[in-house]
């Protein structure tokens, strides 16, 4: 399996780690780079997947379950005041419902996956039922973003990460890589921010470099996305920006 590399260089001569000179926040934690992810060549990345080759202290911000109106677009306020790109992996029901914020999603420079079309635990389904809604799911999404339903390279997140090997190739038969997590503090349970804060310490503690799972669905991730920005700068992480090409 192949993954491509590539930085963002401002202005020639700029090193790929000076990205913040485009941003208009000096304390701005920004984009560090951007990882391109060949999907003809990368069944999968992150948990149960080849290594990524992430360096020391680099991390990959990934959202779920969106998009809605009242949490996602506080969640790109939140990330543009810093001058961050993340990738979004949207239920495709949500993406039909609110169009407009996938444009938004998508206009904000930031990368959109899918995450099936009706969100269920697609391993308990028969195979043909489980693969029609993760094509729907891709239909959907890429209606919204692109304007178009065409096969195209896509990322896919399987809903709980419940996917089977037959699973796994539909997508990557469709062009798509599979992306899973290794940091994941579990803001989906609703509880308070500094609880859910707590957890992904202790994650970052045992791991230092990944990607961080979070939902921009909840209310509590609103609250929580500020503590975990302020906490990477801490550590002097640094942001990676999934791309497929």
């Amino acid at each position: 399996m192949k993954f491509i590399f590539a930085c963002v260089i401002v202005a020639i001569g700029v090193p790929c780690h000076a990205q913040n000179a485009a941003c208009h926040h000096p304390d701005a934690l920004g984009t560090s780079r951007i990882l391109k992810i060949n999907t003809k060549d990368t069944v999968g990345i992150g948990h149960g997947f080849p290594a990524l080759g992430l360096a020391h202290r680099e991390i990959i911000l990934t959202f779920d379950d969106g998009p809605m109106p009242d949490t996602t677009p506080q969640i790109l306020d939140t990330l543009a005041k810093d001058c961050i790109q993340a990738t979004f992996f949207m239920i495709g029901k949500r993406a039909d419902a609110h169009p407009e914020l996938v444009k938004r999603v998508k206009d904000a420079g930031h990368s959109i996956g899918s995450h099936s079309y009706t969100h269920r635990e697609l391993n308990k389904l028969p195979y043909e039922d489980a693969a029609q809604d993760i094509e729907h799911g891709f239909d959907a999404v890429e209606k919204a973003e692109f304007g178009s339903v065409e096969n195209r390279p896509r990322l896919v997140r399987f809903p709980g990460f419940k996917s089977t090997p037959e699973l796994v190739d539909f997508v990557h038969s469709h062009d798509g890589t599979v992306v899973n997590t290794n940091m994941s503090p579990a803001d989906w349970r609703g509880q308070p921010a500094p609880a859910t804060f707590d957890r992904l310490k202790a994650l970052l503690d045992r791991q230092d470099r990944g990607i961080i799972l979070l939902h921009d669905s909840q209310k509590n991730t609103v609250v929580l996305l500020p503590m975990i920005i302020a906490e990477l700068k801490a550590r002097h992480m640094r942001i990676v920006h999934l791309e497929v090409e």
